[in-house]
């Protein structure tokens, strides 16, 4: 399960509960019968997307039928962004129209101050030296699906990624990666400089400092 904020990868099978969920099938019952599975595959099936906040547990449906009233589940707001396909194309939407209405300083501090309320979603690094923090950093770079390798300096450290957890929306607009540098410096709470490759294939660089 990826850190909240990105989206989850899930077995096909647990999908396919997630999506019966959605569509009303609240009961272990009821979702075996709409899956065509065991109620013991569908229990475990619950108890893993429980575990990882996609779906939650609303209590006992009363049917005024005689024995234990049956469990219903419902969707959490990670569960729903858990099956959405939108969040790519809509962020890279948005960063094309800041782009097209406000000058390079106005859109950098937007994207800046996205940085930091991102950052307020996922927590900050544990206070330690400076590679140790960027260490942090590199692990949330891969959280959110890219990838970065950490190297010391001799008075700072770089993040040099292979890719861009957005690279889509800094395609269009490399001021863009403004949010991934500001929520690394948010996070570890050390100036952080941008040094990215933008372009076709976008790659993150940022150096670490006290």
């Amino acid at each position: 399960m990826r850190m909240s904020g990105a989206r989850p990868v899930l077995p096909e099978a647990r999908l396919a509960v997630l999506d019966a969920v959605r569509t009303g099938h609240a009961t272990v019952l009821a979702l075996a019968e709409a899956l065509a599975v065991t109620d013991n595959a569908v229990r475990t099936h619950l108890v893993a997307l429980q575990r990882d906040g996609l779906v939650a547990r609303r209590g006992p449906r009363h049917t005024g039928e005689r024995g234990q009233p049956a469990a219903e589940y419902a969707l959490t707001p990670a569960g729903e962004e858990a099956l959405s396909l939108a969040y790519p194309a809509a962020l890279t939407a948005l960063v094309s129209a800041v782009a097209d209405r406000l000058e390079p300083r106005p859109r950098r501090a937007l994207y800046a101050d996205a940085g930091r309320r991102l950052a307020g979603t996922l927590g900050s690094a544990a206070p330690g030296p400076l590679a140790r923090r960027a260490e942090a950093c590199a692990a949330l770079i891969g959280a959110l699906g890219g990838r970065a390798a950490v190297e010391a300096r001799r008075d700072a450290v770089e993040l040099t990624g292979a890719g861009c957890p957005l690279a889509s929306a800094v395609r269009r607009d490399g001021a863009a990666c403004t949010i991934v540098a500001s929520l690394l410096e948010a996070h570890a709470g050390v100036a952080v400089t941008q040094h990215c490759d933008h372009g076709d294939q976008p790659r993150c660089r940022f150096t670490l400092t006290n």
